[in-house]
């Protein structure tokens, strides 16, 4: 078994070709790999690889109750965007979807993460009777796949009686 490891991160269950190393990256001692890598057999490409991860972004994060808009945001490690998630975020102060998207966007390109707003709405969080709704559009952005945001935020909240979505209202 070979085993590199920075921290917590460790590379097992490797399968070698004559150019490449395919190994499934684990954080710390989980049972589950986290994403799959192929990298190269020579040293000096082994220096080259991204220390990007998307993991460490977290998919969710809304205001604690109300009424408040939210945008969904494609993320992607610079020059890969076939690797991606989606992020969403939401927040009582944001007068404009692009408010939250203005406070976003340079953090994540601090972090080398490239980044597309791929629309917004509003999202209604009521956590003493753990229900959220998501609806409405984003006059900027446009209306977000509330369904993708649903799945993000079930994750998030999974006690939650009810995550739901619905195309209308504004």
């Amino acid at each position: 078994m070979l085993q590199l490891f920075s921290k917590n991160l460790n590379f097992r269950k490797c399968v070698t070709t004559s150019n490449e190393i395919f190994c499934s990256l684990f954080v710390g001692r989980a049972s589950r790999p986290v994403i799959g890598h192929s990298i190269s057999r020579w040293p000096s490409q082994l220096r080259k690889m991204s220390d990007v991860s998307l993991d460490a972004v977290e998919d969710v994060d809304i205001h604690d109750s109300g009424k408040f808009k939210y945008i969904l945001i494609k993320i992607w490690p610079e020059g890969d965007e076939s690797n991606y998630k989606h992020i969403v975020r939401g927040y009582k102060w944001a007068g404009y979807h692009a408010d939250i998207f203005d406070q976003w966007e340079p953090k994540l390109r601090l972090q080398k993460i490239s980044c597309y707003c791929e629309g917004g709405g509003r999202i209604q969080h009521d956590p003493q009777n753990k229900t959220i709704l998501v609806y409405g559009y984003s006059m900027g952005f446009g209306q977000a796949d509330h369904s993708i945001t649903v799945e993000k935020l079930k994750s998030r909240y999974p006690n939650y009686a009810s995550i739901t979505f619905t195309n209308e209202g504004y």
